[in-house]
């Protein structure tokens, strides 16, 4: 994992974080950790059987998605509830100027209809937005243009920048995820100074 002045403390009951490397861990890859993470998520249910090879899968997956430069990725699995997806958290250190931080925001693509940026109030970030963007892709060069909704986060403190993103084919599981992404960004804390 990239080394960050930030920590997140995250609620334990909506997600669970994603090894980006396996060194100094109790995990050989990304197959071991999915199949302890199924094991974990399963025990005590009556269905845990049928539960585990699709745990594992989705958590493999996930593990397995490529991972330049993010500084903490996290799956939203609720405890109450069924795991709608994945969020990257990238941190990166940059000389501190007046750039808003929405004009921090990468480039959103090709869109349905024009991003829809609000400021958040955020104790840990003196600036902070988040983007819901509705993308318009191509799975493949002979597939029919698709709709990918994605939220992303940007907050700036000091000389840090922090970014997190989220994105889903399917809008209602994003849906559901937004609230918590919402606490999850707010919990980055800078674990040393960041003047």
């Amino acid at each position: 994992m990239p080394s960050t002045p930030f920590h997140s403390s995250y609620d334990p009951d909506r997600w669970i974080p994603v090894p980006l490397d396996y060194v100094g861990t109790p995990w050989a890859d990304a197959q071991a950790w999915a199949a302890w993470i199924a094991q974990e998520a399963s025990a005590g249910r009556d269905d845990a059987a049928e539960l585990l090879p699709a745990i594992a899968h989705e958590a493999q997956t996930i593990a397995l998605f490529p991972a330049a430069h993010v500084s903490f990725r996290f799956w939203h699995y609720p405890v109450d509830g069924e795991p709608t997806g994945f969020v990257d958290v990238y941190v990166q250190e940059r000389d501190p100027d007046t750039t808003a931080p929405a004009d921090l925001l990468p480039e959103p693509g090709f869109t349905a209809v024009d991003p829809v940026v609000e400021e958040l109030d955020i104790a840990t970030f003196p600036g902070a937005v988040r983007r819901l963007t509705l993308n318009v892709v191509l799975r493949d060069e002979e597939s029919e243009p698709v709709l990918f909704p994605k939220a992303e986060w940007l907050g700036v403190r000091g000389r840090w920048v922090a970014y997190a993103v989220s994105g889903d084919h399917d809008v209602a599981r994003l849906r559901e995820r937004l609230d918590d992404i919402d606490a999850l960004f707010a919990s980055l804390d800078p674990a040393g100074d960041t003047a």
